[in-house]
């Protein structure tokens, strides 16, 4: 993964002399440069899975911090939600995560730097292949409406790309609704993912706004079954990659399927019928 990350740098910002690991750059390596530094790998309880963090440490020569900030800016553009393919075919996408403390002077090494986070997520993507019917559809419909990458899962992909949404059940319920039928309802979270806050919001309005003129989606249009809306609720502060930002409850009726039930061979009767 450092390999990956040191030719993006490399390639991007030309101003780089070269990107290294901690151990090898001195007091007396040309500037200025990068240090890439790889985190341990941590489960979370979120639609994330695995996060594993890096700290790309910028170091300049110590006259001014505005060419550190113009470093900073470019790093940021070369990595942030950007998917990286490594030459091994593997591929992933970075999200920038900050700054690391305050900037440092340092006299001896004759240098200014400053660390940036960044995570790379679902790192172990789950291998559960089963995309839940519900899910897909909702997917299918966001993708067919804003055309964006729309994922049914319950994990982000690692190499997701920007700007895409992320689809998948937080809520399920099945009580009786008649005799014959049981009413299925379940809450279905989306993810909106974008490098431009404002862009994701516009793609929550076009999507909100269609579900509620829709009032329904197809769930498989040659059975002619679909999804009800029974409510829609949005969060457009919410963090986009662990929470989601709109949650909108689905509900069907569905058959119910009945066992070892009696069959009525035939019918014996006296009289006669009148109209």
């Amino acid at each position: 993964m450092r390999d990956g990350i040191r030719e993006k740098l490399l390639d991007s910002i030309p101003a780089l002399k070269e990107c290294y690991e901690p151990t090898v750059p001195d007091k007396s390596t040309e500037k200025p440069y990068a240090v890439i530094l790889q985190g341990s790998d941590d489960k979370q309880n979120n639609p994330t899975s695995y996060n594993r963090g890096i700290q790309i440490w910028l170091y300049d020569k110590r006259l001014t911090f505005n060419t550190l900030d113009s470093l900073m800016d470019k790093v940021i553009a070369a990595l942030d939600l950007q998917t990286i393919i490594e030459d091994t075919g593997e591929s992933y996408t970075c999200v920038f995560n900050g700054t690391v403390g305050d900037d440092f002077a340092d006299e001896e090494w004759d240098a200014i730097t400053r660390g940036l986070n960044f995570n790379v997520i679902a790192l172990h993507e789950e291998n559960d292949s089963y995309v839940d019917a519900w899910a897909g559809a909702v997917a299918a419909y966001i993708n067919n409406l804003i055309n964006i990458p729309a994922y049914p899962s319950e994990y982000w992909i690692k190499n997701f790309a920007a700007p895409s949404v992320l689809c998948r059940i937080i809520k399920s319920n099945l009580s009786p609704a008649t005799l014959g039928a049981n009413r299925v309802m379940k809450t279905i979270r989306c993810h909106f993912v974008s490098k431009d806050k404002s862009m994701a919001n516009k793609l929550i309005d076009t999507v909100e706004n269609q579900l509620i003129q829709d009032t329904k989606i197809p769930l498989d249009i040659e059975d002619r079954r679909y999804l009800t809306i029974s409510s829609i609720r949005e969060d457009r502060e919410a963090d986009p990659f662990t929470v989601g930002q709109l949650s909108v409850d689905f509900f069907r009726l569905e058959n119910i399927k009945r066992k070892n039930i009696p069959v009525m061979n035939k019918i014996q009767g006296r009289g006669s019928m009148k109209e």
